[in-house]
């Protein structure tokens, strides 16, 4: 799901919003994250949630009007309603070429008033009434978000459906949402890790939707006005499309009068684009943008699967050991704790639906760079070659297993993995049986994944930064 706008008064928190997606999108995020590098293990061993078991069933539900179904977490701890909700094939690559960057915008406005309500007054009420309500725009969906207390839930679930069925979409605040989006544009060349991000896309993805900047175009965003942003909820927010995640101190019957409360009034269906499958050639090529910058950035990508592939987790848990484990990982050991080569460096799991990856990426000085490329190219090689060890394999199952639990720290966390286990078609019982998966892979399957899938030749680099070191090749 999209990176959470929390709402804001200062409009100029959307220009920030707009900044983050494009490193969101394409994983320079993650990158730029790591750089500051943490240690799982000791915030692990800290965590009064690790040892807890977490055995809420998830209901699926219907609302008894409009007949939509919805996954349902109930947890009475604390009087809080969380909702998550996702508009499937509605995200950044559905956008119409002309019009690239509407998924963006409509996310950006749907805060800014509804119905009777302007900007000003919508606010203020979200204000008073401590509501928080976000929407974004991935490459793939496009999501909303809702976390409320019990006793302002009513007022929270009317704003909701205003806001999705009676945006006002009115001219000032066009504007001044097209400015923000311009003036984004033009600052994400400023930072090496923005132009990491797009060039990537562009090297790795080609003529595919997914190349495309996640604002948007600028000559497009210009052009976009009010009839088109109507046309785009139309087409875009409909049952049809819709998943629906709801967690909190809710009964089955009340979710169920919410999710009529807030969806029922859609239309049945609406103009849904496909996007084709990303036609990638992993060729071992590298791409060198050169930048006056004191580091080099680096983005490589490789071949990945699928969430529901039969090989998910033991790739999952290869990555986790080669680089996804921070300090303790094959590749920030060879390259950040013996040799002081680079600040931060990581692999993980991309999972776009088009175009599931393995990604990575580091920093270095330019007089360090060749030889962390180096580093990656030869442990993405032993990783193949060798595979893991028992003890490896050990320690990465018992690590992800008991940091499982961590991440129901926040009830609209499960709002939001509720929505994709039924995007990914998980199963009701997903949250029970995921620590099941991670014990049940076996050595054999590990090491024959990573023998298919860490083939160095097989990798892209794109790199940002001063070539023109000694050292640097």
């Amino acid at each position: 799901m999209a990176r959470r706008y929390y709402h804001k008064t200062r409009s100029y928190a959307w220009l920030w919003w707009l900044l983050l997606i494009a490193l969101l999108v394409y994983g320079g995020w993650k990158l730029y994250n790591r750089w500051f590098v943490f240690n799982p293990q000791v915030i692990l061993e800290n965590a009064v949630l690790k040892e807890k078991s977490f055995d809420t069933e998830v209901k699926e539900i219907t609302s008894p009007k409009a007949k939509i179904k919805a996954y349902l977490f109930q947890d009475s701890t604390n009087p809080i309603v969380s909702i998550n909700f996702l508009f499937k094939n509605a995200g950044l690559s559905t956008d119409e070429a002309a019009q690239s960057g509407i998924s963006t915008m409509t996310a950006a406005l749907l805060t800014e008033g509804a119905a009777n309500l302007d900007s000003q007054q919508f606010k203020e009420i979200l204000e008073q009434k401590a509501i928080g309500m976000g929407f974004g725009a991935d490459m793939d969906d496009f999501s909303g978000y809702l976390l409320t207390t019990r006793e302002n839930m009513d007022t929270a679930f009317k704003m909701l459906n205003l806001a999705i069925t009676q945006p006002r979409f009115d001219e000032e605040d066009i504007r001044r949402i097209k400015e923000q989006m311009l003036v984004a544009l033009k600052r994400q060349t400023e930072h090496p890790s923005g132009v990491l991000a797009l060039e990537a896309a562009k090297e790795i993805f080609g003529k595919h939707p997914y190349s495309r900047n996640p604002i948007g175009d600028a000559e497009a965003i210009v052009k976009i006005d009010r009839p088109q942003l109507r046309e785009f909820v139309r087409n875009h927010f409909s049952k049809s499309n819709l998943m629906v995640g709801i967690a909190g101190d809710v009964s089955e019957e009340e979710a169920e009068t919410i999710v009529d409360t807030l969806f029922g009034s859609l239309p049945e269906s609406g103009r849904i684009v496909f996007v084709r499958e990303a036609e990638i050639d992993f060729d071992g090529r590298t791409k060198n943008i050169n930048r006056p910058s004191a580091q080099i950035v680096s983005s490589f990508a490789a071949k990945g699967i699928g969430r529901t592939h039969p090989d998910f987790y033991p790739l999952f848990i290869a990555n986790h050991i080669l680089g996804g484990s921070g300090l303790s990982s094959r590749l920030s050991v060879a390259a950040r704790e013996k040799e002081g080569l680079t600040y931060g460096i990581d692999t993980y799991l991309s999972l776009p639906d088009k175009a599931p990856m393995l990604r990575g990426g580091f920093s270095a000085t330019p007089e360090n760079f060749s030889r962390v490329v180096e580093i990656v190219k030869s442990q993405w090689a032993k990783m193949g070659r060798k595979g893991v060890s028992e003890e490896e394999l050990d320690e990465a199952k018992d690590y992800l297993i008991a940091s499982y639990n961590l991440r129901f720290a926040s009830i609209d966390t499960i709002s939001s993995i509720l929505v994709y286990m039924q995007k990914d078609n998980l199963g009701l019982d997903f949250l029970q049986k995921r620590n099941d998966y991670v014990r049940q892979v076996k050595l054999e399957d590990v090491n024959r994944v990573a023998k298919e899938y860490f083939k160095p030749e097989k990798m892209i680099f794109v790199n940002v930064g001063r070539f023109d070191k000694q050292g640097v090749q």
